[in-house]
């Protein structure tokens, strides 16, 4: 397959997305939770688990404790937020593969 940095960068960020809601999943679920214990659940290495962390923080999804990381109130409307940038993506995707085809 014939990689692009046009793809690469797409495939990339949507890596970092999806690993990142992953782990907003397991804050939710577990909270409040350390880093290394996130590590083991997720099996992902520490140091993509910190830098998920850190975007999260950053966006205000998640906040630190003395025993964690635990979610914000503001992650409930990120969520509903993603659901609908996703839905447009979607709608994005099917335009693309469509005007591929003509």
């Amino acid at each position: 397959m014939i990689g692009s940095p046009l793809t690469e960068n797409l495939k990339k960020e949507m890596k970092i997305l999806e690993r990142t809601i992953f782990l907003l999943g397991i804050i939710e679920n577990e909270e409040p939770i350390g880093i290394v214990k996130l590590s083991e659940i997720s099996e992902l290495p520490e140091h993509k688990v910190r830098y998920s962390l850190r975007m999260l923080q950053r966006e205000g999804l998640i906040e630190p404790s003395p025993f964690g990381a635990q979610t914000t109130e503001k992650h409930d409307q990120f969520k509903d937020h993603l659901n609908e940038l996703l839905n447009r993506f979607s709608e994005m995707s099917m335009k693309l593969q469509q005007q591929m085809k003509n």
